[in-house]
């Protein structure tokens, strides 16, 4: 199963090398070197929502302290197809900025613009029309001790390619490590029904209970926001940084997407 992570680091590899020469021990000191804080861009248009993004910086490997948001960026979005743009407004509570008015729209191409510390990052993303999310069951395999939600879906024929995000959320709140992708490029008009994996916390503490309320959002997004996530999720494979569709250096995406959800009650067959 695909493996997901929530932060946008670097990955770092330090090699350690001790000398012994004539029976004695040589001290060696280990240099933990920093690198270059690289820009984070989070940007979504969602069907009939606000557009919003968030900047981050990355951080040291070692760096335990909260991701802080930049706060004095001016950033656009920029409705391509009417040439609307607006200059989204920094909200301190969320951390995001968000847009006075623009909503996403299905079928329209939205452009992004993000200029921070003398530099410019852009890019694009254009709305899929939504993909009936047809039902969510539980899935159990046999070796664990818990199931997972499956999402029931068709991709159009003969449409153009369409590209899938699910997101779970538990009671509420986000797992860690329950989101997955997939794409319809090589399989038109099939039926896909796909387990969504939930990895165990940390603790081995099962993250599905009996009677947990689960909702699977499906996102109907474009190729570039896909080629991220997909990246993404299999980061511990690649060790790199997911493929970015932001020009200019950033780290991040941008996704306008069309979405809906699917809520089922935890349950299944020891």
């Amino acid at each position: 199963m695909k493996k997901i992570i929530s932060r946008y680091v670097p990955i770092f590899v330090v090699v350690i090398s001790a000398l012994v020469v004539s029976s004695c021990e040589k001290e060696v000191d280990v240099d933990l070197r920093s690198v270059e804080p690289r820009l984070v861009i989070e940007g979504v248009v969602p069907e009939d929502s606000l557009a919003t993004v968030r900047l981050t910086k990355t951080k040291d490997f070692d760096d335990n302290t909260p991701y802080q948001p930049i706060a004095d960026a001016t950033v656009t979005v920029t409705d391509e197809d009417t040439g609307y743009s607006e200059t989204l407004l920094f909200d301190a509570v969320s951390g995001y900025y968000v847009a006075p008015t623009l909503r996403g729209v299905v079928g329209r191409t939205y452009r992004l613009k993000v200029e921070s510390e003398g530099e410019s990052y852009e890019a694009t993303s254009k709305m899929p029309p939504l993909v009936m999310l047809d039902s969510v069951t539980m899935y159990k395999v046999p070796a664990m001790d818990y199931a997972m939600p499956q999402v029931h879906f068709t991709d159009p024929f003969g449409e153009e390619n369409h590209y899938y995000r699910f997101r779970v959320y538990v009671n509420g709140e986000r797992p860690d490590k329950s989101d997955d992708a997939c794409s319809a490029e090589h399989t038109d008009g099939t039926p896909f029904h796909m387990p969504i994996f939930i990895r165990s916390n940390k603790d081995d503490v099962d993250p599905l209970k009996k009677g947990d309320r689960v909702t699977v959002e499906m996102q109907c997004i474009d190729k570039g926001a896909h080629k991220y996530f997909e990246t993404l999720y299999n980061i511990d494979e690649n060790l790199t940084n997911p493929t970015t569709n932001i020009v200019g250096g950033a780290l991040g995406y941008f996704s306008a997407y069309s979405s809906m959800k699917k809520e089922i009650i935890a349950d299944w067959k020891d």
